[in-house]
């Protein structure tokens, strides 16, 4: 998940899959629909958390640690993810931030920050991918109208072909509004774009207006006729 967008879409993501997941399972176990997206750790075996298989899927859960690498040049939103509820979820071995931003620019995002933190990317991946006992597909979230998401997030997907070419990705871009009101959301759309169509295996887009009109009628139809705090965060979806 790349960019202030795809971290924040993730983190809801990670949290529905948890409550998802509870509500099936209420005796806690680590069965294999969990592990897909998971790891099962325990940290009392070594220094390091060693991670548990998942066996016949009887073995109780321990730790969880999703499955994720997260991204972003600006830290703010990472940070605030990982001092939130779901905070101990995430490794901080597969994080990845710095602090000026990607200034809305793809090219900044793409050739620069990707040229500067290519080892790091690669490493935080390279982690991830070595914790699956069958790496089957990538999910790349990020936005496109914003320079980390659009710029580093399709750096990330290049080097995802290069470096796993058996491996599936999926993308799941966030494309501005019409009335958006950053000038350079336009080009960073169309240059992303062309990396998406180059390098993906599926794109699943998304546009952030229709996205706020699914948090409207969500709450809606729940009588309420207010968006709750998650609906709004997705409403206030930045496009970075």
């Amino acid at each position: 998940q790349v960019g202030q967008c795809g971290n924040q879409i993730g983190c809801r993501f990670w949290d529905l899959a948890l409550r998802e997941h509870s509500s099936s399972n209420p005796h806690g176990t680590y069965d294999t629909a969990l592990s897909s997206f998971f790891r099962n750790v325990d940290s009392r075996k070594s220094a390091r958390a060693a991670s548990i298989p998942v066996g016949d899927g009887s073995g109780k859960i321990r730790s969880l640690k999703a499955r994720a690498v997260l991204v972003d040049m600006e830290e703010s939103v990472v940070n605030e993810l990982l001092r939130g509820q779901l905070g101990e979820v995430f490794d901080c071995r597969q994080n990845l931030t710095s602090i000026s931003g990607s200034g809305n620019n793809w090219a900044v995002g793409h050739l620069v920050y990707g040229q500067m933190y290519s080892e790091q990317i690669a490493n935080c991946i390279r982690r991830a991918a070595e914790e699956c006992d069958c790496l089957q597909t990538f999910f790349l979230l990020h936005s496109m109208g914003g320079g980390t998401g659009s710029g580093l997030g399709t750096y990330i997907l290049d080097h995802l072909k290069d470096a796993y070419p058996d491996v599936y990705r999926f993308a799941i871009p966030v494309y501005p509004s019409a009335d958006d009101d950053v000038i350079t959301s336009p080009y960073n759309c169309m240059l992303a774009t062309a990396h998406l169509t180059e390098h993906a295996d599926c794109v699943l887009p998304v546009e952030n207006e229709s996205l706020q009109r699914i948090t409207q009628l969500v709450a809606k139809s729940c009588g309420t006729g207010k968006l709750s705090s998650q609906s709004r965060s997705h409403q206030a979806l930045s496009t970075t």
